[in-house]
């Protein structure tokens, strides 16, 4: 429950997620995000012709060409987010009388994906100057970036008691979470349900959580197909707690279990029923079938591991503006050393069903991380930005009773990390951001 002491510990993290959104509002231009102009176009599909978004018209050109980029290629997706950001967009044209549709600039001709520079020539400033529906958008993000900051706070409570603030500050100032909370994607949407079906599987108490945790991954089917990953972490959780509880509470639970159920199958029965979903599940599917030759190669997958590394800290505009290597490394370096000894604190605590569904969580983003890279070569974070939570949580909870055995310090490193996450925010916007858009 969000009580008062709750909320208190949220508003500073809160505060400092909003302030670097702000910043990288106004540092990114319109598009310099991954495949923000291709989302762009599935939501005015919505706000301006009022029908599900389709691949209209279809790609031409090389996959960085104008034609290719603005064409819709993006809207095979489920249209969740797509409904939900027109509907926000459409509300705000309409109170402030501005235009919906944004004309993106002409392609930068040197660009193809190389280098660090723009994507659009003859870019504006950042994002505040640009409409105000267009500006709605990047609002609505930060919005659903604070549900994730929230409930990661909430998941660390269940490793290690205490530890939330400190999971919250690192989501908050998680560079690449940061960016991608203010970008027009629907990865966010999808992360921050997500996020919140995770807190409710690891809560533990009345079965009732499994309905809704099963409600809130049906939405994130709904926004991203490749959500159902999540359905199969809710079914090994379930199945876990029906071995594991005491034989008095498995009628309840399997009560539950059978609403949960028919909650799923009623989102496979919208997809199913409707022919524009089913097309695009079907195109979403088929278009993972193949395994690229190169997929099976060490250099390959090394290659990906780099590039993860890299896109997990910072890595902006297109994926073609990183931070500097160490940075990353000491980035990782230290959430997973201080992961690792929240998993060895959190399981000599007995909190070992929590941890179960974190391990069951990780593993199945990580399956489907690997799924599409033998598909594609795709090693950016954000397509598995629900692990987010995760790892801050249990990073917290390796830093947590490390501070509780030393009263004197917990003040001083709370403000520590704030601070060093702040620095380092604003290091990457006015010396890497700033001067590759100038």
């Amino acid at each position: 429950m969000l009580t008062r002491h709750a909320l208190r510990r949220f508003l500073w993290p809160a505060a400092l997620f909003l302030g670097l959104g702000l910043l990288y509002m106004l540092a990114v231009p319109a598009g310099e995000s991954p495949d923000e102009p291709g989302h762009l176009q599935c939501v005015e599909q919505v706000s301006l012709l009022g029908r599900l978004p389709l691949v209209d018209p279809p790609p031409t050109g090389e996959w960085w060409s104008r034609t290719a980029i603005i064409s819709g290629r993006m809207c095979y997706h489920m249209p969740l987010y797509y409904l939900l950001s027109g509907g926000v967009q459409r509300l705000v044209g309409g109170l402030t009388g501005q235009t919906v549709h944004f004309d993106f600039p002409p392609n930068d001709p040197g660009w193809n994906g190389a280098g660090a520079g723009p994507m659009f020539a003859a870019l504006a400033p950042g994002g505040l100057s640009t409409l105000a529906p267009l500006l709605a958008l990047r609002v609505l993000g930060l919005a659903l970036g604070l549900i994730v900051v929230w409930a990661s706070g909430r998941i660390a409570d269940r490793v290690w008691p205490g530890s939330d603030l400190l999971a919250m500050l690192l989501v908050a100032g998680w560079p690449q979470f940061v960016f991608m909370s203010r970008a027009v994607s629907n990865d966010i949407l999808a992360t921050a349900l997500g996020a919140l079906a995770l807190w409710l599987l690891v809560s533990g108490g009345r079965p009732a959580r499994y309905v809704w945790a099963a409600l809130l991954i049906g939405l994130a089917v709904l926004t991203k197909v490749t959500m159902v990953a999540a359905a199969a972490v809710l079914a090994l959780a379930f199945v876990y707690e029906m071995v594991t509880t005491e034989h008095t509470h498995r009628r309840r639970l399997l009560a539950a279990g059978g609403l949960g159920l028919a909650v799923l199958l009623a989102t496979l029965a919208v997809i199913w029923l409707e022919p524009t979903l089913r097309v695009h599940a079907w195109q979403s599917e088929g278009s993972f079938r193949q395994v690229r030759p190169d997929a099976l190669t060490p250099a390959y997958w090394g290659n990906v591991l780099r590039l993860t590394v890299s896109s997990g800290y910072a890595r902006f505009g297109w994926m073609n503006l990183p931070a500097p290597g160490w940075q990353a490394a000491a980035w990782w370096a230290a959430l997973l050393v201080a992961g690792a000894a929240g998993v060895w604190q959190a399981w000599r605590q007995s909190h070992r069903k929590t941890l179960v569904i974190l391990a069951l969580w990780l593993a199945a983003l990580a399956a489907l991380y690997v799924r599409i890279n033998l598909n594609r070569f795709q090693p950016q974070f954000r397509l598995v930005l629900g692990a987010t939570p995760v790892l801050a949580a249990l990073a917290a909870a390796g830093m947590a009773p490390w501070l509780e055995r030393r009263p004197h310090l917990r003040v001083a490193a709370t403000l520590a990390l704030a601070a060093l996450l702040l620095a380092a925010n604003i290091w990457l916007v006015f010396g890497l951001i700033l001067p590759a858009y100038p």
